[in-house]
């Protein structure tokens, strides 16, 4: 693969990576700020997402995760990457649930993120531009993977007609 393209999908994800973990401290830090920790009554469980100790623990998560994706985009590991395109799926399910359970409740729907016609339109957006990024990494991974540096060791062999590879080494000179 060309070496800009490369350096270009790499890139991405980092972005993605160094934004994730960004946001996932920021984002923790202002909704535990915000957040009460007692018990809730039964008709704003809605908000399950942003209440409690939740925000917390899926910040940490996400911090984690965010991590694991950065250290995989300089490794070109596959399996680095499959972590956080489960996590945020996980989250988008939480969502998803949070917005079924808010037209239970008749909440409003500009407050509901897939009911809101332009947060639709923004989560469709960020979700196929996150999927098709992780898809473009993995493909980079797997058929074009970062050449492994060796030892560059020439064997010069005694007598020995055809030469051999062994590895990374290879018989160079014969006698």
């Amino acid at each position: 693969m060309e070496r800009y393209l490369r350096f270009y999908i790499k890139f991405q994800g980092y972005m993605i990576g160094m934004i994730t973990l960004l946001f996932s401290v920021i984002v923790t830090f202002f909704i535990h700020k915000e957040s009460q920790s007692y018990t809730y009554p039964m008709e704003y469980y809605y908000n399950f997402r942003f209440m409690g100790h939740t925000p917390l623990v899926l910040g940490i998560i996400w911090f984690v995760v965010a991590v694991a994706f950065i250290y995989g985009v300089y490794t070109e590991s596959k399996q680095l990457l499959f972590p956080y395109a489960l996590m945020y799926l996980i989250d988008l399910f939480l969502i998803a649930i949070r917005d079924v359970i808010m037209i239970w409740h008749e909440q409003r729907w500009y407050s509901m993120v897939f009911t809101n016609f332009p947060a639709a339109v923004a989560v469709l957006y960020v979700s196929c531009y996150l999927m098709m990024t992780l898809i473009a990494l993995s493909r980079l991974f797997s058929s074009d993977p970062k050449s492994l540096q060796g030892t560059n060791f020439a064997r010069f062999s005694n007598g020995i007609s055809n030469p051999i590879a062994l590895g990374d080494e290879a018989v160079l000179v014969e006698a």
